[in-house]
């Protein structure tokens, strides 16, 4: 099977790859220590919006100042503990209490007739801390991302003073889990392979296998198609809080949940109590620029890996560790290397050793894992790194919905001229990556639905918005944190000058700030600064 550019969308750009009969289940035994990056590099994302931003993965809003019984707002609130394990998570019983329900919201609020979405919703409370809490409200991102598995799994990785405040609420927005997801019907291409979009047949090959998911997803949604965006979300959100019976929001988006969160302030400004937006993109940047910043945040985290390697025993055997890894992608690929594993003794190919590299990208806790998968894939098993590439990969739904989101949000292009350029300059300028990624160059080239390109994020909120950069992040480059709180106007940056994707969770001065400005609307210092 050819690995498509939707496929990669959701692979690398802090994200999952598409399910198909190659793809295989996650082991369980490797969810629980990805931690908060880890779980948001298995989240399916793309470089579209704001003519290019993507990723992400989720966004956390808070409601509101005032305190709200869940029986008392416009949510009929039931048992719901069977989702208590969502993610790998496993929560105490006697600590926390799991209630869901629906709330339904319009289609398209200009017609009626297009019906209505049951929007599924949990709440998740903890013991302890305040007694009556308000609700923070966890925007699944992704795009194609369940929130309602999210909210259990931000249970047990957010600080203890933010679960003393709050309870986390969160959602699967339209076309996504339990609200009525998005379903395409795909066909299975083969062998994984590298298409090299560099040369006519191969450009010819990976357009037509991109044409065809695009038709088949267009096929699925049929005129409701244009229904499943950004803004749609956006909208769906404020009906939220208004079932929750919150007057405002304080939320905390992740990677593309922060491209969310600024989309749901630029809507609704005077709605935003308080807003942290972690790992953004540049709003301001097209698609290729997108995919190109993209690129060389992985290629400058994988030299960080090579300097890492170099002070450890476990990689004496490799030598020069690009030379290593782009030997063992050619052999993978020409001659696939078995697993080993008597569960899931499934073959590695060349693309499945680099979706392991970069999954393990995105939290340098992987990088012990990756360096003993690429030693014993050398010796001929290749069993950890099928299951550190597994780790991060997705499901055909949110892929699909990741597909649709982002095309929705796009502006239309890049012209074949355009990815050819862009392609050939990839190549090399991005040794390891770069014919690889320049698979996202296709983006939406070939979606022709009805298109609502994000709007740069301006946003007058009473409270300024805390946009939130890691110094070393390769999915989402520090410079889209700098551009994000430049855009906004009212917002104040706070950098981490750590290694990964994403920083609340990760890092105890990070969480911090963020809980006092969630709390108490405490804003950080101008600048101000986390170390490594």
């Amino acid at each position: 099977m050819i690995r498509t550019p939707a496929q990669f969308v959701a692979e690398w750009l802090l994200t999952g790859a598409a399910t198909t009969k190659h793809a295989h289940s996650r082991p369980t035994d490797l969810r629980p220590d990805f931690g908060l990056a880890g779980w948001l590099r298995r989240v399916p994302t793309g470089v579209v919006g704001w003519v290019g931003g993507v990723l992400g993965l989720v966004a956390v809003l808070g409601l509101g100042s005032c305190s709200s019984d869940p029986g008392s707002a416009d949510i009929e609130w039931g048992d719901c503990s069977a989702v208590a394990d969502a993610g790998g998570t496993n929560l105490p019983a006697d600590r926390f209490e799991l209630r869901c329900g629906v709330v339904e919201v319009d289609l398209d609020p200009a017609h009626k007739a297009a019906g209505t979405v049951g929007v599924q919703v949990i709440r998740v409370h903890r013991s302890g801390g305040a007694a009556s809490k308000d609700p923070l409200l966890l925007i699944a991102g992704g795009p194609g991302q369940s929130g309602v598995d999210y909210a259990v799994v931000a249970a047990g990785l957010l600080p203890e003073t933010v679960l003393d405040r709050f309870d986390l609420v969160g959602f699967d927005p339209r076309g996504v889990g339990r609200s009525q997801a998005i379903r395409c019907e795909h066909t299975d291409t083969g062998t994984p392979t590298f298409a090299d979009v560099l040369t006519d047949v191969g450009y010819a090959r990976a357009a037509g296998v991109m044409r065809g998911i695009t038709d088949e997803c267009a096929a699925a949604l049929g005129s409701k198609a244009a229904l499943f965006s950004t803004t749609a979300t956006a909208v769906d959100i404020d009906r939220i809080r208004a079932a929750l019976g919150q007057s405002t929001l304080t939320y905390l988006g992740w990677s593309y949940g922060a491209k969310l969160g600024a989309e749901y302030a630029r809507l609704y400004p005077d709605k935003v109590r308080a807003a942290v937006l972690d790992a953004p993109t540049d709003p301001g940047t097209t698609w290729i620029e997108t995919v190109e910043r993209q690129l060389a945040g992985f290629e400058g985290a994988f030299d960080q890996f090579t300097a890492w390697c170099a002070t450890q025993d476990s990689c004496d055997r490799f030598g020069n560790v690009r030379t290593f890894v782009g030997g063992l992608v050619r052999k993978a690929q020409e001659s696939p290397i078995p697993s080993r594993r008597p569960a899931d003794d499934v073959p590695t190919y060349g693309v499945d050793v680099i979706d392991a590299v970069v999954a393990s990208l995105y939290d340098d806790a992987r990088w012990a894992d990756l360096a003993d998968g690429l030693r014993e894939a050398a010796d001929g098993d290749s069993g950890t790194l099928r299951e550190l590439a597994d780790a991060g990969r997705g499901d055909q739904d949110a892929d699909d919905a990741l597909l649709v989101i982002n095309c929705n949000d796009s502006a239309p292009g890049p012209s074949e001229g355009e990815i050819r350029a862009a392609g050939v300059r990839f190549a090399k300028q991005f040794p390891l990556f770069g014919v690889w990624g320049s698979w996202q160059l296709f983006g939406c080239a070939f979606w022709q639905s009805p298109r609502h390109t994000l709007q740069p994020p301006v946003a007058a909120t009473e409270h300024p918005i805390v946009v939130v950069g890691t110094r070393h992040d390769p999915a989402t480059p520090y410079g889209g944190a700098v551009a994000m709180a430049a855009s906004l106007g009212n917002a104040e940056l706070l950098t981490w000058e750590g290694q990964g994707h994403t920083a609340v969770g990760r890092n105890d001065c990070i969480n911090r700030y963020v809980a006092d400005y969630l709390a108490s609307l405490t804003v950080p210092p101008h600048n101000a600064r986390c170390p490594a």
